[in-house]
């Protein structure tokens, strides 16, 4: 396939980029922390209802990510192939993040239906925007280098995004008469930026590389055949669904573990955006620490220093109170380390695919990578719920002693497990061709 230069992408267009994952990831952020404490502390539903829905959702979702990436690499329209979808579900994907923390007086038949519904809603919407918007660095340049700085602004505006979420909404909750009300309007705070910020995402950014350049039409069967034996993507992606379980379980289980075992809600907030500010002035340092030492040996640093801090966490007096907020003010900033080994591992398995087919298949990767991190996120909301009913937590209810053991089981160990799992995964992710001596793309890291 012949190479086409681009020019460098302008300063605004990475801006209106980044200003896209801010609005879609401050939505899911938003959900992944505090989801299960209003369905369990607010909607008035119980641990296990709560913990069913969360997982049960991702398994009907299922049906929807992979197919979806494929209609999304063959779309075709004056706007291009994926910013469409940041147009069209911008208000949809918004109005909805709205509405999933709105707490009606009904039955509580009524409340599971109510929340089984909005939950899988923003699901789907969720895979709408993100996989084409996670996809444009691919086709906003053929330039590796301006890709790998166009996916800095999505770590960098996705960590602003979970420092905000994370910081923020405890006060702003604390200013209402109930929580009822505090929690409706943040979510309609959060819908109402997520679909500026995704207007703004589709206005200011453009697609150079046409779909005619990136083979459109590829057979399904030959996308999934080529999906399924591709083993650094195999390894990679059961790394990052541990990945997600564990920094997911941990950030549905932290209000609990500030509010009861620790004694001070406000103290959530200030770790989000200690932790949040920590990561994203890490993140600006991550790429020269990847260029000395690899990809690979990076990801699993991080992998082990987020299982020692988890464990840490589990055995640290929480009546110490600088101890407790030093160790979860590092698990914050670990999530950004986590992360930004994770997604940068997956250009490399990508690329190791296209050197063996030349087959561009971003839009399946990328949908099936999205899926993961929606399947790690419920998978932690539901196992989280399910922990926290074995140990006799109850909605409204002040935690006995078990059920204190239960919430910190539930934000340490179960993380430090998964944590040690995804480091275990990634020993076995090779990108390296043994049959050639080079990437397929300069600027490529391998593991």
């Amino acid at each position: 396939m012949a190479s086409k230069a681009y020019s460098s992408i302008l300063l605004r267009e990475k801006l209106a980029f980044g200003a896209g994952a801010f609005g879609k990831d401050f939505v899911y952020i938003f959900v992944s922390m505090y989801l299960l404490y209003f369905y369990t502390d607010v909607l008035g539903i119980s641990a296990a209802t709560a913990g069913s829905i969360l997982l049960i959702v991702r398994f009907i979702d299922a049906a929807f990510d992979l197919p979806f990436g494929f209609m999304v690499d063959k779309t075709n329209s004056k706007w291009g192939k994926l910013r469409p979808y940041l147009l069209f579900g911008a208000v949809p994907y918004g109005v909805t993040a709205a509405f999933l923390f709105f707490a009606p007086e009904i039955g509580e038949g009524g409340k599971v239906f109510y929340a089984f519904s909005l939950y899988f809603l923003i699901s789907i919407l969720y895979s709408v925007v993100s996989i084409p918007h996670a996809a444009l660095n691919t086709v906003m340049t053929d330039n590796p280098e301006e890709r790998a700085h166009l996916t800095k602004y999505l770590m960098l505006f996705s960590g602003l995004a979970a420092a905000l979420a994370g910081s923020i909404t405890v006060p702003v909750v604390a200013m209402f008469p109930s929580e009822r009300s505090g929690y409706f309007f943040m979510g309609a705070v959060t819908g109402v930026m997520a679909i500026l910020l995704l207007f703004l995402c589709f206005k200011g950014t453009k697609e150079q590389v046409t779909t005619s350049e990136l083979n459109e039409n590829i057979p399904f069967k030959l996308a999934w055949k080529t999906v399924l034996t591709n083993k650094p993507f195999i390894f990679l992606s059961a790394s990052f669904l541990m990945m997600q379980i564990s920094l997911g379980i941990r950030g549905a289980a932290g209000i609990y573990y500030f509010i009861y075992n620790v004694g001070n809600a406000n103290l959530f907030s200030v770790v989000s955006a200690a932790g949040g500010i920590a990561g994203l002035a890490i993140t600006f340092l991550l790429p020269a620490i990847v260029r000395r030492i690899g990809m690979k040996k990076f990801y699993i640093a991080a992998g082990l220093l987020t299982l020692f801090n988890f464990l840490s966490i589990y055995v640290a007096p929480v009546h110490i109170i600088p101890l407790v907020l030093v160790l979860n003010i590092a698990a914050s900033a670990l999530t950004s380390v986590a992360l930004f080994a994770a997604w940068g591992s997956l250009p490399d398995a990508i690329a190791y695919q296209l050197q063996k087919n030349g087959l561009h298949m971003e839009g399946v990767y990328y949908a099936l990578y999205n899926f993961i991190q929606k399947v790690g996120s419920s998978i932690a909301g539901g196992l989280a719920g399910f922990v926290l009913a074995a140990f006799g937590y109850k909605s409204g209810m002040t935690p006995t002693a078990r059920g204190l053991e239960g919430i910190l089981v539930t934000a340490a160990i179960i993380p430090a497990v998964c944590a040690l799992l995804f480091t275990i995964f990634i020993f076995f992710y090779r990108t390296k061709d043994k049959n050639k001596k080079e990437s397929v793309e300069k600027g490529v890291i391998n593991g």
